[in-house]
């Protein structure tokens, strides 16, 4: 399958929006991927998954927010989903956006 060339911005409110248009806006950083259409489905659902994570609507209307140990359960939930999105991100990314993201070291060299 032939892959495309994307834009994948991680503004929490449009984060599941993979664009085959650049957007131009100063305010906004876009990553610049390469991926087939079934590349882009599973980036996609996965950017899906950690906006859903960011604010979960049952924590609002409860005082779950208030306890610390579900709240430190719920920032490292959406930052392990964060991290693979970027992994994601450098694994689809061109030479452009795997400099960007190598730069503000956001992939774990360790593994």
């Amino acid at each position: 399958m032939e892959k495309q060339l994307y834009y994948v911005n991680l503004n929490p409110i449009s984060m599941d929006t993979i664009s085959p248009t650049r957007v131009d806006d100063g305010q906004l950083i876009e990553y610049e991927i390469e991926a087939t259409p079934a590349e882009k489905k599973a980036l996609e659902d996965l950017l899906h998954q950690v906006q859903a994570h960011d604010v979960e609507l049952g924590n609002l209307f409860s005082f779950r927010h208030f306890d610390d140990e579900t709240g430190d359960a719920d920032k490292n939930e959406f930052q392990r989903g964060l991290n693979d999105v970027f992994e994601e991100l450098y694994r689809l990314g061109t030479a452009e956006t795997k400099q960007k993201i190598s730069e503000i070291h956001l992939i774990n060299d360790d593994q």
